[in-house]
């Protein structure tokens, strides 16, 4: 024997003859040569790891040595020697139904499964187990053998590199070759080819991104006409593979969305674009591919209507202003679907040009320009179109009214007459200057038409009225009720034990209701009976969509020829209706209440389901008061009061039920506490948080928007964190920023979520009430010497209410004396009173949680505070104190989460009374995230401008300015 073959037989074979050991290879079958020295050590190797793998594998070897050349019989072996390391179990079973899977493959199949394999058990013996029982399945659903032995042969290239994707090759196989041959009548094997070649070049690249190119044909090529299209889609995708495989294969799956929206067209448009980004480097068109799909699928959403000439409108404008600058072309186009969303097409290509030339050399300012963010560019968004003039067309819109009504009418921009003019004359109609609705002269005729039909209607059909009897009674009935449910109120009010301890209502936040003058009553109109009513915005904001309805109903019914101008307005408001589930609360049930009375009802059926009570309450309401041929004004007010009761009934329940819960989990936790230490209290459950009221959310002033919050749009605008979702209720409010770079407002720019703060224990406030009670007395004595008299006495007046006793001396003696007397003999009484609001803004950021005044030689008798609870004890103190003088003040604190989540925590409103809920509130003050000063103290201004005091002040807790 010689030393090479000692050497593979190893220490197994040591002290046999060669005589012994090739009578041993014969008695197996196996001729002593090569081939028998390599299966006579993979057998001895495997012996050492489990005799019946070793003996499965000798039963195996003589029937499979006839299929498989030396080198292929040599990694067969290895193969299962590799399994066995791992199953014995597993190892035996390779080699039983080896015989079998190598006999339904050919010779060059073998080989290339082998390969593969070898490949994927360095890394994964279970993936090479199943690539190895799987292969004949495989080929069988690849349909022919050629292009089995080419994706085998892709397959064997990618595990190279990754193990993971060599098997998704395989896997994802079958169903790209049958999307290649749906394509046309399947006979052309040039497509097929194509996309082989090009596989096989992402492959011999980059490797995995072979099995995702496949992944995407798999896909199916639903969007080609032909085996042409095929090809030349592949054959545009290789150009891209120079840039990486990344980069070629976003570009086809971005090719695919273009021509399954826009069609050859668009792609055509696409591709030129495409191919000048490109010259800006790689991964500023990757950027521009990866975006594509998402940009599209916006405007599919956004458009509905017209996607492929909207979408060709867009290419042709990004592909102009690629010309000048690639960087603001792809800026306009990310811009595009939000643009577009309100927006005409003539105003979208306007703008987008303007923008162009205002910011060509500012790329920052581009941006901020495309993305909406500046005022300027909000402004010329709206702008750009002229639309139609008021006038051009007033002269044709006055006869036109005339022939309608049979009345001589004046039409106006509105604007145009000055408020102390008189319009409620019945010959004055006032409209818009300029209408650019819809982007078409005509059709923005015809909504001018409209609108001038619904101005008329509102003369005609008494919206101005003045005096009437029906209105009267309806002011009537209404101030009647609001009267005695405000008594009501005040009585249940005195019933409460704290009220005593304030000399006045106006104190508790309660403002007495002002009478009404009989001088007013007899000349009512709908302003007078709106201003009645508590939150007079509310029933304003009712009364305007319930009025519309009322001229509607008239006008059809009077003027059946109009109908067809009213019906194409109302068919243009449907199809820009916005999705009921998109919108906020607040939005959506004003959205509904304008279905209900402008577009004949809801039109969302989800939304019928989800608010079916309020929706029959609200349809009920408009049928019986609104839609009448004879309905008046009054009923539009009636109309207007029960849908203002039914939102404010339902607030009021939902506000009782919540207070009941939580008095009953305060009662119940009072009695679990009776024996609770301090440890147990610090483990207590935060309180229940306040049910959300959607009655009380729409009864809030809300500019209404599109909603932007949908996850594509949000990443298309590359906002830089995510809107949170709101918990139960939370209020939302938007703040313009001003950019001092950008020289412009940033719109809407920060979203602060104002919501009220978590409540704690309320021992706090009493431990800080004791242990700075002579602090506090001193702040309040102070304070209460600043609170003035009811009445102070001014002397020296030449005229009051008495004479100033030491005046009149002194005149008497000046007279006798020099002759020249002050006739300023009197005292006059003034009345005085102190109107101060005071707002206490917390930093509630995670900074608060340091610890100072720590004494550096006795750091555990003297340990320090938290920042935190020294802004906590100032608060209480302050609040001693401003409650001895009587001054309206708020608190709240500010934490954020990036400009899109600045949480703003109220704490105590001005209204509100410093009762023990406020103290829990104080005592569950706790640090959070981060500072973001400005949209903040921009809230807590726009709060402190609310209770309507002359001299206001504000203080933030702020440990340094930041922003």
């Amino acid at each position: 024997m010689s030393e090479e073959r000692k050497g593979i037989t190893g220490s197994l074979f040591k002290g046999l003859t060669r005589n012994t050991v090739e009578s041993l290879a014969i008695k197996m079958g196996l001729k002593p040569n090569e081939r028998g020295w390599v299966t006579v050590d993979i057998g001895a190797s495997l012996v050492s790891v489990s005799p019946k793998v070793a003996m499965d594998f000798f039963k195996a070897v003589p029937e499979i040595a006839k299929l498989l050349d030396n080198e292929d019989l040599r990694t067969w072996a290895e193969l299962g020697r590799r399994i066995a390391v791992n199953s014995a179990e597993e190892a035996s079973d390779f080699y039983k139904y080896s015989l079998e899977i190598f006999e339904s493959l050919s010779g060059h199949m073998r080989t290339l499964l082998i390969a593969l394999c070898s490949k994927q058990i360095v890394l994964s013996p279970a993936a090479a187990l199943t690539t190895f029982r799987s292969a004949p399945g495989i080929v069988e659903s690849l349909g022919d053998e050629k292009s089995a032995a080419r994706l085998f042969g892709i397959a064997v290239e990618v595990a190279h590199r990754s193990v993971k994707h060599s098997t998704e090759v395989l896997s994802a196989a079958p169903q790209a070759l049958q999307a290649v041959r749906n394509v046309g009548d399947g006979s052309d094997d040039a497509s097929l080819d194509a996309v082989l070649n090009l596989a096989e070049s992402f492959a011999q690249r980059t490797g995995a991104t072979a099995a995702e190119f496949l992944s995407a044909v798999g896909e199916g090529l639903d969007f080609v006409k032909g085996a042409e299209d095929v090809v030349a889609l592949c054959s545009q995708t290789a150009i891209f593979l120079d840039r990486g495989g990344a980069t070629a294969l976003q570009y086809f799956r971005s090719a695919r969305s273009v021509l399954e929206v826009g069609g050859g067209v668009s792609f055509e448009k696409w591709n030129r674009v495409t191919r000048k980004v490109a010259d800006e480097g790689n991964a500023i068109v990757y950027d521009f591919l990866k975006l594509t799909p998402k940009v599209l699928a916006t405007l599919v959403v956004t458009q509905r209507k017209r996607v492929a000439d909207r979408i060709n409108a867009v290419l042709d404008i990004v592909e102009e202003l690629a010309s000048n600058n690639i960087y603001i072309a792809l800026e306009c186009f990310k811009s595009s679907p939000r643009a577009l969303a309100s927006a005409t097409l003539d105003q979208f290509q306007s703008w987008a040009r303007e923008g162009a030339a205002m910011h060509r050399s500012d790329r920052r300012k581009a941006q901020a320009y495309y993305a909406l963010e500046s005022k300027t560019s909000q402004e010329s968004l709206r702008g750009a179109h002229d639309g139609v003039s008021l006038d051009s067309i007033s002269h044709l819109l006055r006869l036109y009214v005339e022939g309608l009504t049979g009345r001589e009418m004046i039409i106006v921009p509105l604007g145009a007459i000055p408020e102390e003019s008189k319009i409620n004359d019945g010959h004055t109609i006032q409209l818009p200057a300029v209408i650019a609705e819809f982007g078409s002269p005509e059709e923005d005729f015809r909504l001018y038409k409209a609108l001038a039909a619904h101005a008329s209607g509102q003369v005609e059909f008494g919206t101005r009225v003045a005096g009437s009897d029906d209105i009267r009674a309806a002011l009537k009935d209404i101030e009647a009720h609001f009267t005695e449910k405000e008594r009501s109120q005040a009585a249940a009010e005195m019933k409460d034990p704290e009220y005593a301890q304030y000399s006045n209502a106006e104190h508790l936040g309660l403002k007495a209701r002002r009478s009404l003058d009989p001088a007013l009553f007899n000349e009512a109109d709908y302003k007078l009976v709106l201003s009645r009513f508590p939150n007079s915005l509310l029933a304003t904001r009712i009364f305007t969509t319930m009025e519309n309805a009322r001229i509607d109903w008239r006008l059809r019914s009077v003027y059946r020829g109009i109908r067809r101008e009213l019906d194409f307005v109302r068919s243009r408001l449907i199809e820009r209706r916005p999705k009921i589930a998109e919108l906020t609360i607040e939005q959506a049930i004003y959205e509904m209440l304008f279905q209900i009375t402008i577009c004949g009802g809801v039109i969302d059926e989800q939304a019928r389901r989800a608010y079916g009570e309020i929706i029959h309450q609200f349809e009920r309401i408009v049928s019986e008061y609104l839609r009448n041929d004879e309905a008046t004004v009054a009923d539009t007010l009636m109309a207007t009061f029960h849908v203002y009761e039914l939102l404010e009934g339902n607030r009021n329940q939902q506000q009782a039920d919540a207070n009941a819960e939580e008095q009953q989990d305060e009662s119940s936790q009072d009695d679990a506490d009776g024996g609770e230490n301090t440890s147990d209290k610090q483990q207590q459950a935060p309180q229940q948080q306040r049910r959300s009221d959607l009655f009380n959310q729409w009864s809030q002033t809300v500019e209404e928007t599109m909603p932007t919050d949908s996850d594509l749009l949000n990443e298309i605008m590359n906002a830089e964190t995510s809107e949170q979702e709101l918990q139960e209720g939370d209020e939302v409010f938007f703040y313009d920023e001003w950019d001092r770079e950008l020289g412009d407002h940033r719109a809407r720019w920060c979203r602060v979520i104002q919501r009220e703060n978590r409540k704690g224990h309320r021992e706090f406030v009493d431990q800080v009430r004791s242990r700075y009670s002579g602090v506090i007395s001193s702040i309040r004595h102070q304070f209460q010497m600043l609170k003035p008299e009811s009445l102070r006495k001014i002397k020296g007046e030449l005229d009051g209410e008495d004479f100033d006793l030491q005046a009149v001396i002194d005149h008497h003696v000046d007279k006798k004396t020099n002759g020249r007397p002050s006739d300023r003999l009197y005292i006059r009484r003034v009345r005085r009173e102190r109107d101060v609001a005071v707002s206490f803004l917390l930093d509630m950021s995670s900074s608060t949680a340091r610890t100072i005044s720590r004494h550096p030689n006795q750091p555990y008798t003297r340990p320090g505070q938290k920042i935190i609870d020294i802004e906590k004890q100032g608060l209480v103190l302050m609040s001693e104190a401003l409650e001895a003088v009587g001054d309206a003040y708020s608190i709240s604190g500010f934490t954020s989460e990036g400009r899109r989540n600045v949480k703003y925590f109220t704490i105590k409103r001005f209204k509100e009374k410093y009762t023990q809920e406020v103290e829990k509130r104080i005592g569950g003050i706790t640090y959070h995230n981060n500072t973001r000063l400005g949209a903040a103290i921009r809230h807590a201004a726009s709060e402190l401008e609310r209770p309507g005091c002359q001299n206001q002040a504000s203080h933030h807790s702020q440990r340094r300015p930041a922003l």
